[in-house]
């Protein structure tokens, strides 16, 4: 089950980061403080969580802000380990894009590792390489990505 989170699901979306914090690289804890986050996320960002057994397992925020140029910008995604292969991933990004599409976005970037598993699933769904680069103060490589939507 998907639900749009709200200000109301901040603790489980904070519990959901806390879970998460070490995949990513750096850790999102060693970037931000991750209640803060959450918090802003949820206030500023449309965010989507996916349920097993009414537990949440996993996420996708997406800003949908910038009316102007109708460019949308995903800051996060993340499926708790125990829940990953069985399509959630595919199908927050499927809901976030419908969602972007009613809006008449343009397009959704995104940055991942250029050696994340994540990468493949985000070139399945059409996101194309726009380039590559270093993350900051590290010798890891990064792809930013980019859907078309329109």
């Amino acid at each position: 089950m998907v639900n749009l989170l709200n200000e109301g699901d901040l603790s489980s979306f904070f519990k959901l980061l806390n879970q998460v914090d070490d995949d990513f690289s750096p850790t999102l804890s060693s970037r931000v403080d991750l209640e803060q986050y959450a918090l802003k996320l949820l206030k500023v960002a449309t965010v989507f969580g996916v349920y097993k057994k009414n537990q949440l397992v996993g996420a996708i925020a997406v800003y949908m802000n910038d009316l102007d140029s109708k460019v949308a910008y995903c800051p996060f995604i993340a499926i708790l380990s125990n829940s990953r292969g069985q399509g959630f991933s595919q199908l927050l990004l499927e809901i976030a894009i419908a969602e972007l599409k009613s809006k008449q976005f343009n397009s959704l970037s995104l940055t991942v590792r250029a050696d994340s598993p994540a990468s493949h699933l985000y070139k399945k769904v059409g996101f194309l390489i726009v380039n590559e680069f270093n993350y900051e103060d590290s010798n890891v490589k990064g792809l930013k990505m980019e859907l078309k939507l329109l």
